[in-house]
């Protein structure tokens, strides 16, 4: 390992509360200033900040599955802040933060292997809200076998227990739109499609649907 890096290791979470005290506190640096990219694997994402000669305590960060918020001291009087909502979630134990003298990296392992993130931040604007909710689930409103399929894409096994356990942790993370949607999709198709998408189902027929399918 190379002498001048540093490794922030076991995950350590600032006090948020702390992290905007400091903020309020002191003269804030454009989070255009400093350079920042990301890149990813099929399970990690790796997010680097290119700000020099960065101390270890000098260095706060506060970050959950969905969110990160972060603080550079420059000096005695600046600060650089950076928050960013993710696209899709991390698990936050896992997080590894390698400083060297020329940048800053974080290494964040998904929830949701093999899942290609479009951005590292989720979109907020509500004329993009619904093609957002179809890129994190590509199986919205498609039937059991092919959710069956997709489980068994990102490696879960063939049994219905394994099966069964995907569908039950999609649903345990959801928020209550998606389990609304889960919910109403297969009871009112009879079990033969299962949606996380509430806009997609909340007006939908579904016995209507495969009637007319059947006459044509």
């Amino acid at each position: 390992m190379d002498n001048d890096q540093t490794i922030l290791e076991p995950f350590t979470n600032s006090d948020l509360e702390k992290l905007n005290e400091l903020k309020a506190s002191k003269a804030v640096i454009s989070e255009k200033k400093v350079r920042h990219d990301w890149s990813q694997t099929n399970n990690c994402v790796f997010f680097t900040i290119y700000q020099k000669n960065v101390q270890t305590n000098n260095f706060l960060y506060y970050i959950k599955s969905d969110y990160i918020f972060l603080i550079i001291k420059i000096n005695e009087t600046e600060v650089y802040p950076l928050e960013k909502f993710f696209f899709s979630k991390i698990i936050p134990s896992k997080t590894v933060i390698t400083i060297t003298p020329m940048k800053i990296e974080l290494s964040l392992e998904k929830d949701i292997k093999e899942l290609k993130w479009d951005q590292l931040e989720k979109k907020t604007n509500n004329d993009v809200q619904e093609k957002d909710e179809n890129v994190l689930n590509p199986f919205t409103g498609k039937s059991i076998e092919e959710w069956t399929k997709f489980a068994q894409s990102i490696g879960e096994d063939e049994d219905n227990q394994s099966i069964d356990h995907f569908f039950r942790k999609i649903y345990k993370e959801g928020d209550d739109d998606l389990k609304r949607a889960m919910i109403k999709s297969f009871q009112t198709s009879n079990g033969t499609v299962l949606s996380t998408n509430w806009k997609d189902v909340q007006n939908k027929d579904y016995e209507k649907e495969k009637n007319d399918k059947l006459k044509k």
